[in-house]
């Protein structure tokens, strides 16, 4: 009732006022026509200037930038602009603010350096046979004015192996990120302290340069401790290895990712790995080739670690990744495929599910669960094995 009788009053106002309007409207506009008569036989591109303006709000921006170049065009070309004498000032600018919507602009930082982000990597592995690895390793990063970032990692991590003591790990490592021209540079180093194995030093460098139109060349080299499991740890085996990745956007659906390494042990003994893997995207679908060789050039000695003469895996994969609510968006795979080990084949089975949770603008999480039974690279154990992993991601 109030809604209609507010309603009512409004039809009763516009009634009574709008002829009051109407008549001063018109008595103004009869005042304003002698005037407006003049100024339009003076000059005859002033009056379609004129026209122009009293109709511009109903135009869009494009329509709206085209007639203003074309009449700027003809007001240059005029006679008049010869002849300061006789020159026409400039009429009012157009109102074309109210249309143009002006670029969102990257903040200007003042500080030397901020705090960037915070990301916190979480991973419990289980291969049923009595191994069972925990890492949790935070990371932070601080951003400076030309750039670089600068970042530090630490955490700790256990590493557990039936009918052996237990390994503890505190890794501390600095890194530097940069742009030099078109390559981008990183670079991590640092130590890992051990609760009963001495201190050991790790280093590792990614490099990446843009080389073909969508096709990014990288470059990769490391030296650390093997962190496999408890064998490798207490037998204080290290590596060096180094190779090559290379990434090819063939098309904005299909992507082929490769590379190559080689590895130096510590022991005496060296090893090859390569993987492949090509992947074309169907909507939200996608499906991927995966191509894996592994070579080592003799068996570990003493046997503390997985070392084949002779590994392969392909698989086929099939995913779907999409957003169940707007704040939750997860991926699903799985594999099928053969391995082959010490020269006979065998199935090769995993999938994966992973979740993406977007708490707010700048904190996500990541939870994720694998089941593979495809031999373990640390000790080629074949049996089932069961992996969690999650990632908090903070962005300050």
């Amino acid at each position: 009732m109030r809604l209609y009788t507010f309603f009512k009053f409004l039809a009763l106002l516009f009634t009574v006022c709008f002829p009051i309007i109407n008549a001063t409207t018109s008595s103004v506009k009869a005042q304003q026509s002698p005037v407006k008569i003049k100024i339009l036989q003076e000059n005859d591109s002033q009056k379609k200037y004129l026209s122009i303006k009293e109709d511009l709000q109903f135009l869009p921006l494009q329509e709206i930038e085209k007639l203003l170049n074309r009449e700027q065009n003809v007001i240059l070309a005029s006679p008049n602009q010869f002849n300061p004498s006789l020159r026409i000032l400039d009429p009012e600018p157009l109102p074309v603010e109210k249309f143009i919507v002006m670029p969102k602009q990257s903040p200007v930082m003042t500080d030397y350096a901020v705090l960037d982000s915070m990301t916190t990597n979480f991973q419990g592995d289980d291969d049923k046979s009595g191994q069972r690895n925990q890492i949790i390793e935070p990371t932070w990063k601080w951003r400076f004015r030309d750039d670089t970032v600068i970042s530090f990692q630490t955490g700790f991590n256990s590493f557990n192996l039936a009918k052996k003591q237990s390994i503890y790990n505190v890794p501390l490592q600095f890194g530097v990120e940069k742009k030099l021209g078109s390559v981008n540079l990183s670079v991590r180093a640092g130590i890992d302290i051990y609760d009963r194995l001495p201190t050991t030093a790790n280093i590792e460098v990614n490099a990446s340069v843009p080389v073909l139109n969508g096709v990014t060349l990288f470059g990769f080299f490391e030296q650390r401790p093997y962190k496999s499991n408890v064998n490798t740890l207490e037998n204080q085996i290290k590596i060096r290895r180094f190779g090559p990745n290379i990434y090819w956007q063939i098309d904005p659906y299909t992507t082929l990712f490769s590379l190559y390494r080689w590895g130096d042990y510590n022991d005496g003994n060296t090893d090859q790995q390569s993987f492949s893997r090509l992947e074309r995207k169907l909507g939200q679908f996608a499906i991927a080739a995966n191509l894996f060789t592994w070579f080592y050039e003799r068996e570990a000695q003493p046997n503390t670690y997985f070392a084949p003469r002779d590994f392969l895996v392909y698989t086929g994969e099939v995913s779907w990744q999409g957003d169940i609510f707007n704040f939750l968006n997860c991926r699903l795979a799985f594999n099928a495929g053969e391995q082959r080990g010490a020269g006979s084949f065998s199935p090769a089975n995993s999938y994966q599910a992973k979740c993406t949770v977007k708490v707010s603008p700048s904190i996500e999480a990541d939870l994720g669960y694998s089941y593979s039974n495809v031999r373990k690279p640390d000790t080629g154990v074949s049996s089932s094995s069961e992996t969690i992993s999650g990632q908090l991601r903070v962005k300050f």
